[in-house]
């Protein structure tokens, strides 16, 4: 088991962040995907900490540097971010964050394994887990109910370890 989910509060993030930008840009190349100015903005704005962004936060942020944006171009963005597997959208909050585990083999973590995700209620830092070891389950209750699953994510809200020694 990973027990490093949740970076240390003094982790270096713009090494994150740099990681997942040539991540990106080497992922996106390799499928021929367009990873035009703006995705690259969208997705540098998500990924500038461990903790979600709404659409209009990013907007925000444009504004603050002088970009001024229509809100369709980011949630453009954002969708093509999401469908190539760099971000991750938590459906509790409609806000999205950037995927920590598409470094691991080079390619996209995002597969028809359910994610799961601990979001931190005390900083909203959160942590990405592998969904495998629960996806058995999942899929024979579905099964058991006739229900056809497209898509999985749990979403599971509590204190880090951080958060709870402070």
């Amino acid at each position: 088991m990973d027990h490093t989910l949740f970076p240390p509060s003094d982790h270096d993030h713009s090494r994150c962040e740099n990681n997942l930008m040539a991540f990106a840009e080497h992922y996106c190349e390799g499928r021929g995907l367009r990873f035009t100015r703006l995705r690259q903005d969208v997705l540098r704005a998500v990924a500038s900490s461990h903790k979600a962004i709404g659409a209009y936060q990013i907007l925000d942020a444009f504004a603050e540097q002088g970009k001024k944006l229509a809100p369709i171009s980011v949630y453009r963005s954002l969708d093509f971010l999401q469908e190539a597997g760099l971000i991750h959208r938590l459906e509790s909050t409609n806000s999205f964050f950037a995927c920590q585990r598409n470094f691991e083999d080079g390619k996209s973590c995002c597969s028809d394994e359910p994610l799961v995700f601990l979001i931190c209620n005390e900083c909203g830092t959160i942590g990405e887990m592998d969904g495998k070891p629960v996806a058995k389950t999942i899929r024979s209750f579905a099964e058991e109910s006739g229900f056809a699953a497209e898509q999985s994510q749990i979403e599971i809200s509590g204190l880090c370890r951080q958060c709870q020694a402070n």
